[in-house]
């Protein structure tokens, strides 16, 4: 299959060192949303008006704040917080009628704002097409096929998105296969690591097992950051 620009990612992710491409692929997609964030996206008002909505999560707030100016950030907030206020607003009378809370019986809430976030929607909204891509290089790409069988498989999240995308009996076995090798590897290795810690066993190589809980909760749980540990 001849590379094209939206292939370009997912060979590069093969091409790193890590236990799941897609986590790769998600935190350079994390990194670009961020900087669009405090960035680009300041001039647009279509997405101003979006983010004035939405805000953020704690993580990528957490992100947002950790750059070096704080203006982009507190402009943001700035006009955030106009939404925010007018939604606790609404809060202090809730109306009542015929002793229910209007609106189909509900109080008036800021969770609109609490389980949004425009980082997250614009990581998932890309990451949906990047499963898609992955799927149709391997059902047309022998070489990319002979990739994904020889690497290490993808973090158990991705792994399940994944494999509930696809629909090729073919392509789920390959991956499966893939993932169970790694996790059985990855067993091997944990179990080693334990056994280092009997006096018994304190002349054992540690083989691959000395980062096996790191390489093990990032296969489990996804990538996890230096500021994480």
């Amino acid at each position: 299959m001849k590379e094209k620009i939206y292939t370009i990612p997912i060979n590069e992710a093969y091409e790193a060192d890590c236990e799941c491409p897609l986590c790769f692929i998600e935190r350079k997609l994390e990194e670009e949303a961020v900087e669009y964030e405090l960035g680009a996206a300041m001039m647009e008002p279509d997405h101003r008006e979006l983010s004035n909505e939405k805000g953020y999560c704690n993580k990528h707030f957490k992100m947002l704040y950790a750059a070096q100016n704080k203006l982009p950030l507190a402009l943001v907030l700035d006009t955030h917080l106009d939404i925010v206020c007018k939604k606790i607003a609404e809060m202090k009378k809730p109306e009542k009628s015929r002793g229910l809370f209007k609106k189909n019986g509900t109080k008036p809430s800021c969770s609109g704002i609490i389980s949004s976030c425009m980082v997250c929607d614009k990581i998932n909204s890309t990451m949906d097409r990047y499963y898609r891509v992955l799927i149709e290089m391997w059902k047309e790409d022998k070489g990319f096929r002979e990739t994904v069988e020889k690497s290490r498989g993808f973090c158990l999240p991705h792994f399940e998105k994944l494999y509930r995308l696809g629909n090729d009996v073919d392509f789920l076995s390959a991956i499966a296969d893939v993932e169970a090798k790694a996790f059985e590897t990855l067993k091997e290795d944990i179990h080693r690591f334990t056994l280092k810690f009997d006096y018994r066993n304190k002349d054992m190589d540690w083989g691959n097992a000395k980062n096996s809980p790191l390489r093990t909760v990032e296969k489990l749980a996804g990538y996890i950051s230096e500021d994480e540990i």
